[in-house]
């Protein structure tokens, strides 16, 4: 139904220059670099913990380590994408004290430090895991959760050597746990990406080496032109963007692609076609020559949203009704994943009202026109004027 009291439309200039918002585009460095082009400004920030340092007692939890990184992210004006990591491979990333006391032998198997067949890492791991979503699930910096199974760091090395129902344990932890923070899951192996798109959770992935088209075989494989597109297909991760973000990490850093001759233009391309959202340079800056092509691409990185067309009613009475539509377009690849509220502000002098919209633009998707229609009760206080 259409508006039938007094309106007015206006058509808002629409830029085209990058615009910083939360949750998308490149992660901000441990030490933020100086925000200028080749130091694209960020508002994602990587918080890593070690299981060790959270979980100092076995069932005792030291959330404080995660705490104040999460509010070192705030400050800065960023959302957070959070992995808690069972393990690295120093003796200082070690398991928890209290698990290595238990169980001092360490596997052969390089990217173990502790065999999941012959001690209780997955009972303790899932445990630990239910734990943390108890305690963080729908955090309000906490934009997405990358999903660590097993080997170092909880990139996911040897996942493959476990039987399904260890892995079906983990991944449910997480599945079970975070019902309101998306996840992402290491685009690793077939049997636990199946695990996780047979629950059709909202689940994105997380790959480490955008950018390598050669780097390890030459000619013959890379990243970019294998294993990339195909299992992205191979593991029907292929939507996993519309409920859940896409990120991914540079192989090695933009210099060396650079060196290397990579194609910056079909890295680009590629990336937006599997729906990025944000981008780990690891606090390099960007090769001089490639800066204007990385602006560009920092405008299509994640969700854009343009308001296209806004009708509003000229007229109402405190106490009553406003009424408003709009035609919105998200120009980006991808949508917003965080609840951000969407407002429409009234001002008059030094009144200012805010009124809350029960739109959800989470919903709303890349490349379609979005319709929003709705009709905001006024307060009964509002003085008369001009808004």
């Amino acid at each position: 139904m259409g508006i039938t009291a007094a309106t007015a439309t206006v058509y808002p200039a629409i830029v085209d220059h990058y615009i910083s918002n939360p949750g998308i585009g490149f992660m901000m460095p441990p030490s933020p670099a100086p925000q200028d082009v080749r130091h694209p400004p960020c508002q994602v920030m990587f918080c890593g913990v070690r299981w060790k340092d959270i979980e100092t007692e076995r069932g005792a939890y030291r959330w404080e380590a995660l705490e104040e990184k999460l509010a070192l992210a705030r400050s800065r004006g960023c959302t957070a994408i959070v992995r808690c990591s069972p393990y690295a491979l120093s003796e200082e990333e070690d398991l928890p004290a209290w698990f290595r006391a238990e169980y001092p032998e360490t596997p052969s198997f390089p990217f173990w430090r502790a065999d999941p067949h012959t001690t209780p890492y997955v009972e303790l791991w899932s445990a630990f895991i239910k734990a943390f979503a108890s305690r963080f699930d729908g955090h309000p910096v906490i934009g997405s959760v990358d999903m660590a199974i097993i080997g170092a760091w909880g990139e996911g090395g040897g996942t493959e050597f476990l039987r399904p129902e260890q892995i079906r344990r983990i991944t449910d932890a997480y599945l079970d746990g975070f019902k309101l923070t998306p996840l992402q899951a290491l685009l690793h192996d077939p049997v636990s990406i199946r695990l996780i798109t047979d629950r059709r959770a909202k689940v994105g992935f997380r790959v480490d080496c955008l950018g390598d088209m050669g780097g390890f075989h030459g000619e013959r494989w890379s990243h970019m032109t294998d294993f990339y597109p195909q299992n992205i297909q191979n593991f029907r991760m292929g939507d996993a963007w519309e409920k859940a973000p896409i990120v991914f990490e540079a192989c090695w850093h933009m210099h060396d692609w650079y060196r290397q001759g990579w194609d910056i233009d079909y890295i680009i391309r590629e990336s937006l076609k599997w729906h990025i959202s944000s981008f780990n340079n690891k606090g390099t800056a960007v090769p001089e020559p490639w800066a204007e092509k990385v602006e560009r691409w920092l405008t299509k990185m994640g969700y854009r949203l343009e308001l296209r067309k806004f009708t509003y009613e000229t007229e109402s009475m405190a106490g009553g009704r406003l009424r408003v539509t709009g035609l919105w377009a998200n120009v980006g690849v991808a949508p917003p994943y965080h609840p951000y509220p969407l407002v429409v502000r009234l001002t008059c002098g030094d009144c200012v009202y805010t009124l809350s919209s029960s739109a959800d633009i989470r919903e709303w998707l890349p490349d379609r026109d979005i319709r929003w229609e709705e009709t905001f009760a006024l307060p009964d206080e509002m003085p008369v004027g001009v808004y």
